[in-house]
Parts: structure tokens; C-alpha cells; sequence
């Protein structure tokens, strides 16, 4: 049975969409689209997710663009996953990622280069 995961990377003018079947065993197989990032486009975010059966979304977003793509996939996405038959704990999950050059030191404060003088 597929497990099917999307990943969607949030910017500004367009949404990047990796669609990945991690159930069978050896090699995943990977579906990839460009979306541009447009309130008319948005929309069909949530029935294309349902239509590619998927069970979990990861978002990953440096900026607030992906609070409207978030907005989509809650409200038909999500409702359609859970309530379906045969859906497991997972089924219907978001998650929103922060990109990893994006987030602040860890341990200490931030010093100017000046500062050391």
C-alpha cells in the first residue's frame, strides 16, 4: 500500500512540490512539480494533496508565505485524510519546517565583528 509524504518549499513567487511513495521497499519514487504561488493557485494545493492520496505535508518556509498554503491544506486536505477509511494515526498531518541557515545561534549572544576590540 503507498505511503505517499509531500514536501513543499514555500517562496515568495512559487511553491516547490516534491510528492515521495516512502511504503515499498528499496527505492522511494519521487514526483516533483513548480506551482506558482498565486491566491487562485493556492487553492488547488489542498484537492491536488487528496487527489495524490498523500498522508503527511512538510512545509518548509523562511518568511510568513506559507500561512495561506497552510490555510488550503487545513481546510480540505486534512478533514478528507482523517475521516477516510483506513486512516492511521499519521493521516492528515502537517508539519512547517524552518530552513536551518535561517534559525538563530544556538548558545550564546550574537556579537559584532567589533565588538571584540
Amino acid at each position: 500500500m503507498a505511503y505517499r509524504i509531500v514536501a513543499i518549499d514555500v517562496h515568495k513567487k512559487m511553491l516547490a512540490v516534491v510528492v515521495a511513495d516512502v511504503a515499498g521497499e528499496g527505492e522511494y519514487e519521487f514526483g516533483a512539480a513548480q506551482v506558482r504561488r498565486h491566491p487562485r493557485s493556492i487553492a488547488p494545493a489542498g484537492p491536488m494533496v487528496v487527489q495524490q492520496e498523500v498522508e503527511e505535508v512538510v512545509m518548509e518556509s523562511t518568511a510568513q508565505y506559507w500561512k495561506p498554503v497552510w490555510g488550503a491544506l487545513e481546510r480540505y486536505w486534512k478533514p478528507a485524510r482523517q475521516k477516510r477509511d483506513g486512516a492511521t494515526q499519521m493521516s492528515g498531518t502537517l508539519h512547517l519546517c524552518q530552513a536551518k541557515s535561517n534559525r538563530g545561534r544556538v548558545g550564546g549572544r550574537m556579537t559584532s565583528p567589533t565588538a571584540n576590540g
